[in-house]
């Protein structure tokens, strides 16, 4: 991301000048998806040598495709240029940029990045923020869980690419170029939970959580209702994501006067990527469950807090923010939904993927 007078721009591994479409590093790129994370390490979609030249800021310079917008007040913007470039970048941590939010440029972009925000949510976006956590399994067998700390920064840096996602579902939109657009349907309606979930409660946020509708991607333009936005498309993550990248090969294309894939073709894409992403994504989250349980099983003594975020019939749901983990607790009378609760380990059964815990 950088800061040009009043013209922001947002730079992306141009992954594209090397991989070509059905080249073979395009096929098996096609064939894996997208990167598979598990706590015992990452399995790519493509090659390290691909990452080491094209990852932004590996090299003194990189080749990016650099999308330029102009940010208004009302925090829409104006799509200025798509162009492919060579960046000199400084890479950084979400964590040390916290430190200069009020310094220049972090402090324009934050500002910029809130008001997106604003004009998203006064949209119908569903903001969530439920308890998120990283997952290590090291090679000596301990296992390690660091809760993942809710940072302007982390959350200006979204707000950028849903700018640029966005920018490029115009552009395409405008231009009749097919791409892989991600829309989702409205969540399941619920009278009873406010639309604007700002400061909203952890049970709330559950709640609103299990009325979303799954997003899907398909070359027709659409609405992303959790997004809040009329149209959108995922490009900032062409090294980990298949149809990021097909979306950078056909930008690349159309911007050099080439012959961009046809909708059949982006359509068949699309297909295979989904059969297997939904593969990738229960591995993660399969393999997510089994090392919070062995980290468990490592930690017999635990104790810790949930917050009860359901009340069922004879139980309660509690979610455990330092584990990202949710466990029902038998109990009569239901708790108070946001109530906190001691708990303390039980059992763990890992081949059913259970950990039991009871109220101290």
């Amino acid at each position: 991301i950088s800061l040009d007078g009043n013209r922001v721009w947002v730079h992306v591994a141009d992954v594209a000048a090397l991989i070509k479409p059905d080249s073979p590093a395009d096929l098996e790129a096609r064939g894996r998806a997208a990167n598979l994370y598990l706590p015992e390490g990452t399995v790519h979609m493509l090659p390290g040598e691909i990452t080491e030249r094209l990852a932004l800021g590996l090299q003194p310079i990189s080749p990016a495709l650099s999308i330029a917008l102009a940010p208004l007040s009302n925090g829409d913007f104006e799509v200025l240029e798509f162009t492919p470039s060579w960046v000199r970048v400084t890479r950084t941590t979400y964590e040390s940029t916290e430190t200069e939010l009020e310094s220049s440029p972090f402090n324009e972009l934050l500002i910029i990045a809130r008001r997106n925000r604003t004009r998203r949510v006064a949209a119908g976006s569903v903001e969530l923020d439920l308890p998120e956590v990283k997952i290590k399994a090291t090679i000596d067998g301990s296992v390690i869980i660091r809760p993942l700390p809710s940072l302007e920064s982390r959350e200006m840096v979204r707000e950028l690419m849903l700018m640029a996602g966005e920018a490029i579902g115009r552009y395409s939109q405008a231009h009749d170029l097919p791409l892989a657009y991600t829309v989702q349907d409205p969540p399941i309606e619920d009278t009873s939970l406010p639309t604007d979930l700002t400061g909203a409660a952890p049970s709330i946020m559950w709640a609103k959580r299990r009325l979303m509708q799954r997003s899907r991607q398909s070359t027709s333009p659409g609405r992303h209702s959790g997004l809040g936005l009329d149209v959108y498309v995922q490009v900032t993550s062409p090294l980990r994501r298949y149809l990021d990248l097909l979306a950078h090969q056909q930008i690349r294309a159309y911007l050099a006067g080439g012959y961009p894939l046809d909708s059949a073709a982006v359509t068949l894409r699309i297909g295979t990527a989904d059969a297997i992403t939904g593969a990738l994504r229960a591995a993660e989250r399969l393999s997510n469950q089994h090392w919070t349980l062995v980290f468990l099983m490592q930690h017999a003594d635990w104790q810790g807090e949930g917050i009860v975020v359901e009340n069922k019939p004879g139980r309660d749901v509690v979610l455990i923010p330092a584990l990202a983990w949710e466990a029902e607790i038998y109990h009569k009378p239901p708790r108070p939904l946001d109530s906190t609760v001691k708990l303390k380990l039980e059992s763990v059964n890992l081949a059913e993927r259970a950990g039991r815990f009871k109220i101290i």
